[in-house]
């Protein structure tokens, strides 16, 4: 009877790069944090012009490379040929990581765009969606939390989520210490955490925080994050590739607004009496103008 042949381990190539980084010198990061997002481009880039895109020397390409475990940069580059061939969704995009040409067409901006949603979507977990629905329903209080550009997701998960439950925070708030807000947070609570790239130092030492008094942890970051995703409960890492210089979050914000649309529809009963109690009083208060 022949053997069954082994399933071959996916995402090789950034778990070894993952498991190193806390220990890279900063000569090596900027290698580190271009394979972790882009792992199929290596295919288009010899050591040589690895070296010259990310504005390190070769003799730190060798040495990352011996740090990650391979003998040579072309048994690096074979990994992730073998990672295309397998289908895994990630290694298959493998455009050059430059600059925007100029010209560049509305088509080839929605081109992006669309690559980013699937290839969001595709490394998602329904198991750990669904899971982190359930927790904000039954979470004494949600906690929302983004720094800098994540801020704006933050508060954008928080306006959606009161209109199905009470008790739900935004931070950092304007002017104000972080522990001053959570030093009620408890583990019956969730902290909902929007890390994208550039992560300022206090998200990290806010998550173990959080993360030491038990409290649960649902993160949605970019593919780049390492260090922080060891201390949340559940990963949701999206696909930031944008054209030029800013990031495309359409993947992010899609991610975001189908967890708050899961959670308007599972919460049934609770949810719709919420939002008509909310709703009576800003008639009382005649907040909103409907001729307009």
């Amino acid at each position: 009877m022949a053997r069954s042949k082994k399933p071959r381990e996916t995402r090789v190539l950034e778990k070894r790069i993952q498991a190193q980084y806390k220990k890279m010198p900063g000569s090596e990061r900027p290698l580190a944090d271009l394979i972790l997002e882009y792992p199929g481009d290596i295919l288009l880039h010899s050591a040589t012009s690895l070296s010259k895109r990310t504005g390190v020397s070769k003799a730190a390409v060798s040495r990352f490379v011996k740090r990650i475990g391979y003998q040579s940069y072309g048994e690096m580059q074979r990994e992730a040929r073998q990672a295309q061939e397998a289908g895994e969704p990630i290694y298959l995009n493998t455009a050059l990581v430059t600059p925007a040409r100029e010209g560049s067409s509305l088509g080839a901006h929605l081109k992006q765009d669309m690559l980013n949603l699937q290839q969001t979507f595709e490394s998602l977990s329904p198991d750990d969606l669904d899971a982190v629905v359930d927790r904000i329903i039954k979470a004494r209080r949600v906690w929302v939390v983004g720094f800098r550009n994540s801020h704006f997701f933050a508060a954008y998960v928080r306006r959606q989520l009161i209109q199905s439950r009470p008790d739900v925070v935004l931070l950092p708030a304007a002017g104000q210490t972080l522990m001053e807000d959570m030093g009620a947070a408890t583990a019956d609570d969730l902290m909902i955490t929007i890390g994208l790239r550039r992560r300022p130092p206090q998200l990290l030492r806010l998550m173990q925080v959080m993360h030491d008094l038990g409290v649960p942890i649902a993160y949605v970051t970019d593919r780049v994050a390492v260090a922080t995703t060891a201390l949340s409960t559940w990963n949701f890492p999206c696909q930031i590739r944008g054209m030029s210089l800013f990031d495309s979050y359409v993947g992010v914000i899609s991610l975001l607004n189908y967890l708050c649309t899961e959670v308007a529809a599972q919460a049934g009963e609770q949810a719709r009496s919420h939002l008509s109690h909310i709703e009576d009083l800003m008639e009382q208060m005649q907040e909103l103008d409907i001729s307009n």
